[in-house]
């Protein structure tokens, strides 16, 4: 799975469109769960910082925003461990 991590906003837009992948975000407050998606082959996950999520402009750009669900008081995951579970619910649907 390929990460990238440089350029800017604009560019990334663009390489959605020319490359014809879904977006999918996350954030807590997500009405989709995300063992619930199916995550299209070509995707990007993008993910917010911990603090304050993804931004206006970068949830707009989703496809599709899920969220993992909290039990009890907890609010939250710290985000390596969110993009561990969500990178695992997509190997484990792919590995079929």
């Amino acid at each position: 799975m390929p990460t990238y991590n440089q350029g800017n906003f604009h560019e990334f837009a663009a390489l959605k469109r020319e490359q014809h992948v879904a977006v999918v975000g996350t954030s807590d407050k997500a009405s989709l769960d995300y063992y619930g998606w199916q995550y299209p082959s070509r995707l990007v996950l993008l993910m917010g910082s911990e603090r304050q999520g993804l931004r206006g402009h970068h949830a707009a750009l989703c496809d599709a925003i899920v969220g993992i669900p909290m039990v009890g008081k907890s609010d939250s995951l710290n985000l390596a461990v969110a993009t561990a579970l969500v990178v695992y619910e997509i190997f484990n649907q792919r590995r079929g």
